[in-house]
């Protein structure tokens, strides 16, 4: 029985083969192999699989090897760094790998049999013979395989620079190689592949011109081979659509007798004497000796050009011998005149010339003989190559019965080409063949047109489909975007004796088309895989298109019928003590229990999964660091602390109680709507896909002084709809003039922007204090970066007034500015280094500008816009535009702290002087003091999670603060003494103390937007990115049955702002 012991790379330095990349990695970098941990196996091993991504994974074999004979108490911390067997290795199943960089690499010092292997990134050295019954690919860099006794496989794929060493001979039945250069199926085209392998493992809509790793899509092939399916068609299918012709060419060299043997094979049908065709960027023709109708003889020759680049003429020259007498009688005698004998061919001589090419001009002919230019040999020698693959495949097609033209007929029919044709997509957009902007469009690397069969200029046209893509690029003197070969397929063209469906091609589009010869393989399978690959998709889009229509028809009529059926049976006013059963029909109150029940199992068994996490957690905490064993590390394949989590009831019948919702809010009733959320509780979950779609942010919000209701924001900061709203009970109240709002830390000062100023006020709405200009948006930018003023620098995105109100900080895209009435001082960004972040296109936009009116922007005579923003073009000032920018003021007013994506979060002084920076992995995203200006908190993200610090604002030598939390994306806080609330991107409010301990959290719905929190603390505002605006109060008795998390608050009201609403909801 074999053995598994888990060691270091060290222990078995010895065994290494002496020539392999293990023992040369370990004697180039010591220090960072010797120890690494070795997957020792001694003895003969066979496997089912092996993932070389997680060979240690649950239910694995080597695994089970693991733990009945390592002696270890679990999988090695840090995982296996190589896998070393010695002995031999036999897997019935795949050999796989899909992390490049991390997985394990693997030595055999044996021989290894396997199924299939799609390996690529690790070290794989078999010191024995390796034999792969399927399909061998090996991918990329830095990967590597090495192979001492020799390597046999059905089909062996190498792409991208994957390095390769065998030794022992090669036994490949179907060699797909781009990488060593040799001989292969694909070495003149990749449409080889398309043959080897089955149709379904095409990686999308590819045109096979950036190389064979992008022509399959990897993560489906290895999903296949480990489940026991074949990617690759079996040989016998291979070998019908693609016979060869290897016996017609005794070897490759430019020779007389290879030249006889192409244009004398049946590439040529036996009544043709010439046949022309490409390849990539060759085109050659192959020429029987004759002479034509005019009398011109014509030798056998072959002539090839690589486009615009050489000419090679290849003619098997005939000379005769001079003519020969009879010998006459002795000297002296009379002597007859001899008859002359008739002239034979008596040698075969072989002419070679070339032309080279200057910026698109064919220069002179001239022999291509051993002093002619070495890449003049080169070129040639390779396009012959390429002619002689293309008469083998051609003779290999004409010899078996055309198979693959055969099955394009079969399987391109008319039908087949009426139906495509036919999708909205041709029938509707793309629908002018003579229009060269509705013509057709690109599908990925695919250009699709088809023509609709009808008159044009007095002229009867076929329907027809165009197949086009990029072949090399266009060359000094070609039209623009000649460089497109393409495929036309004709349907029922007019003539006599047309077949049906008709197939012509064309190396560049300015060429003629002439029908597609049946002998050629790689045009044939390119057309073939072209077709389907373009086909599938877009038939499956229809499909779904007729199926969202049919849905969207269902859905309307479910929405018809819900608005019939939902109903009050009172309306206010409402008499007083008036039950529910009087206002809800019977049915609404018998799903009114469903929905209450159902959300409280729900919050429920969420608290109950995070109760759970953080007991483990805090265990985890308590124990200390502890290695996993094998039951209950990351490969058992839990869902978390307690399983999959439960999806939420309510989703059922959501649409019915929104209905409701509606029909409460028609009559703008405080008494009803509590009645209404009394009986039906906000389920989060249950909108949560209408949240995403509808909502508009919310936020900033501000509560106002004295109960006079709250202010906000609806729309986000840079959205041409983002208004500003007053909301008192029921009443909504907009404020057109507003543009930009924000308040004082003491709450007394509130600053308004009517978008020309700034003014601070007693209050809102109170007594002016101050006026306060708007910056333009360059201020304090050096010249060199030729930024402009402009509408972007005079927006108030965010505006903080101190408590005097003679000051205040204002943020738009351009920057963070210290605003006075006097002055305008830019604070961030300061620093402008030459080629610095501050000066790439990212961080900086162009002004759209509206266009002349008189000017056809089109360019065809047609104004066809619509007044909207394709009336608008990028013709303003480019200016500063910063991503993630933030600012914070201190409540002691004597800090600031801002940054943006490409800064840190950085520290001033209240005069805008830097003071320090906290340095961060991340994007700096948002910042916060606490309550009370002792410490900074600073979030910084990627994606949808972050991470927070907290920093001492008096410790000048800090410059990455404390760890808080690894995983918020915080968009907006709040502080009360000795608290901080930070909102996610997740949806959730965070409650931790000055010392960083977490307190509670309360799950709203969607990504926080604004957090407003009253003096005291019993009552928070908070909005959303998915429309809303909820508010919350302290609890002292029991948490929300209806709310996720353990917090104590209570929602009391959410206003919905969703844009398919006629009005904002109350709920």
């Amino acid at each position: 029985m074999p053995i598994l012991r888990f060691v270091t790379l060290a222990d078995v330095a010895h065994l290494l083969p002496v020539d392999g990349p293990m023992a040369e990695l370990l004697s180039s970098e010591p220090d960072a192999w010797a120890d690494a941990t070795v997957a020792w196996v001694t003895g003969d091993v066979r496997w089912s699989e092996l993932s070389l991504d997680t060979p240690l994974q649950a239910g694995g074999a080597m695994r089970a090897l693991a733990q009945a004979t390592s002696g270890a108490k679990g999988p090695p911390p840090g995982g296996v760094r190589l896998i070393l067997i010695e002995g031999n290795l036999q897997i019935d199943g795949a050999l796989t790998s899909s992390d490049t960089y991390r997985s394990s690499h693997l030595v055999v010092l044996g021989n290894v049999q396997v199924a299939h292997a799609v390996v690529g990134g690790q070290l794989l050295h078999v010191q024995g013979a390796l034999q792969v019954h399927g399909l061998l690919w090996g991918d990329g860099e830095p990967g590597e395989l090495r192979v001492n006794g020799g390597l046999s496989a059905r089909v062996a794929l190498f792409t991208e620079a994957y390095a390769l060493h065998l030794a022992g001979g090669e036994d490949v039945e179907f060699l797909l190689d781009e990488v060593r250069g040799v001989p292969s199926l694909v070495e003149f085209s990749s449409e080889a592949a398309g043959l080897v392998f089955a149709p379904g493992f095409f990686n999308g809509i590819d045109d096979g011109e950036d190389g064979l790793a992008e022509l399959f899509d990897r993560d489906r092939v290895v999903a296949a081979v480990c489940s026991g399916e074949s990617p690759v068609r079996s040989s016998s299918d291979i070998h019908n659509d693609l016979p060869l012709a290897s016996d017609l060419f005794a070897d490759e060299v430019i020779s007389v007798a290879n030249i006889l043997a192409a244009v004398n094979s049946d590439a040529l049908a036996p009544e043709e004497h010439h046949v022309r065709d490409w390849f990539g960027q060759t085109h050659f023709s192959l020429c029987r000796r004759h002479v034509d109708g005019d009398g011109n003889p014509h030798d056998d020759r072959v002539y090839m050009t690589v486009w615009k680049t050489w000419d090679f003429y290849m003619g098997v020259v005939q000379e005769p011998a001079p003519p020969t007498r009879r010998p006459g009688r002795v000297a002296g005698k009379l002597q007859r005149p001899a008859p002359v004998v008739p002239a034979v061919p008596v040698a075969e001589r072989l002419s070679v010339l070339y032309r080279p090419y200057d910026d698109g001009v064919a220069g002179d002919w001239r022999g291509l003989d051993e002093a002619a230019d070495p890449e003049a040999h080169e070129a040639c020698t390779q396009a012959w190559r390429g002619v002689i693959d293309y008469v083998r495949r051609a003779v290999g097609q004409s010899r078996a019965g055309y198979p693959l033209y055969r099955r394009l007929k079969a399987e391109i029919t008319t039908k087949r080409i009426e139906r495509f044709t036919q999708l909205p997509v041709f029938t509707e957009e793309y629908n002018d063949w003579w229009d060269a902007d509705k013509r057709g469009t690109w599908f990925d690397d695919v250009w699709v047109g088809a023509r609709r069969p009808g008159m044009h200029e007095g002229e009867f046209w076929c329907r027809a489909l165009d197949v086009s893509w990029e072949n090399g690029e266009d060359a000094p003197g070609d039209a623009e975007h000649d460089a497109h070969g393409a495929y036309q397929i004709d349907i029922d063209r007019p003539g006599e004796g047309r077949e049906p469906v008709e197939f012509t091609y064309s190396q560049r589009q300015s060429e003629n088309r002439p029908p597609l010869p049946c002998g050629a393989a790689d045009h044939i399978a390119r057309l073939l895989r072209l077709y389907g690959m373009v086909e599938a998709p877009l038939l499956q889009a229809y499909a779904e298109q007729l199926a969202e229509q049919a849905q969207e028809r269902a859905a309307q009529a479910e929405a018809r019928r819900i608005e019939a059926a939902v109903h009050l049976l009172a309306t206010p006013p409402l008499a007083h003590g008036l039950p529910d059963a009087a206002v809800f029909p019977p049915e609404l109150l018998a799903l009114s229990e469903e929905w209450q029940a159902g959300g409280q199992a729900y919050v429920a068994a969420i608290r109950g999964y995070q109760l759970a996490e953080q007991v483990a957690a805090a265990a985890a905490e308590a124990a200390g660091y502890q290695a996993p064993g094998w039951d209950n590390d990351e490969g058992a394949g839990r869902n978390g602390p307690n399983g999959t989590l439960p999806g939420d009831p309510r989703k059922a019948s959501a649409a019915t109680v929104l209905q409701l919702a509606r029909v409460v809010n028609r009559h703008a009733d405080e008494a009803l709507t509590e009645r209404f959320r009394q009986r039906f509780a906000f389920a989060p979950h249950a909108y949560v896909h209408l949240a995403a779609d509808q909502g508009p942010s919310i936020g900033p919000v501000f509560w106002l002084p004295d109960g006079d209701g709250v202010v906000a924001r609806i729309g986000a900061e840079h959205s041409d709809d983002a208004r500003w709203v007053r909301l008192q009970g029921p009443a909504l109240t907009p404020l057109p003039a507003l543009k930009g709002l924000g308040r004082s830390h003491d709450g007394r000062c509130f600053a308004l922007s009517d978008g020309t100023h700034i003014t601070t006020h007693q209050g809102f709405g109170g007594p002016q204090i101050a006026r306060l200009p708007l910056p333009q948006g360059n201020e304090g930018l050096p010249a060199s970066l030729g930024l402009a003023a402009g509408e972007l620098g005079q927006r108030c995105d965010e505006v903080i007034p101190f408590n005097d109100g003679q000051r205040a900080l204002l943020r738009n895209p351009t920057g963070v500015y210290l605003l006075t009435p006097a002055s305008v001082q830019r604070i961030h960004p300061q620093e402008f280094d030459e080629d610095g972040p501050y000066s790439w296109p990212k961080n900086q936009m162009q002004e759209v500008g509206e266009r002349d009116d008189n000017e056809d922007e089109n360019g065809d005579g047609d104004d066809d816009g619509d007044g909207g923003e394709d009336e608008r073009e990028n013709t303003g000032p480019r200016q500063l535009a910063l991503c993630m920018l933030h600012m914070a003021l201190s409540p002691d007013e004597r800090h600031i702290a801002l940054g943006d994506q490409d800064s840190r979060h950085i520290l001033l002084d209240a005069q805008g002087k830097v003071l320090r920076a906290l340095f961060t992995d991340d994007y700096p995203h948002h910042t916060r003091f606490s309550h009370d200006s002792a410490l900074l908190w600073a979030n910084s993200c990627h994606f949808y999670n972050g991470c927070t610090v907290a920093s001492r604002v008096d410790d000048a030598q800090d410059s990455e603060g404390t760890l808080i939390d690894s995983e918020w994306r915080v968009y907006a806080s709040a502080t009360l003494p000795g608290m901080v609330i930070v909102g996610d991107a997740h949806g959730y409010l965070h409650a931790r103390d000055d010392a960083g301990k977490a307190l509670w959290r309360h799950h709203i719905g969607s990504t926080i937007s604004a957090v407003e929190v009253s003096p005291d603390g019993s009552l928070l505002l908070v909005g959303s990115y998915g429309g809303y605006l909820v508010l919350l109060q302290r609890s002292e008795t029991e948490m929300d049955r209806y709310s996720v998390g353990n917090s104590p608050y209570v929602e009391l009201r959410r206003w919905i702002f969703w844009d398919a609403e006629a009005a904002p909801l109350r709920w």
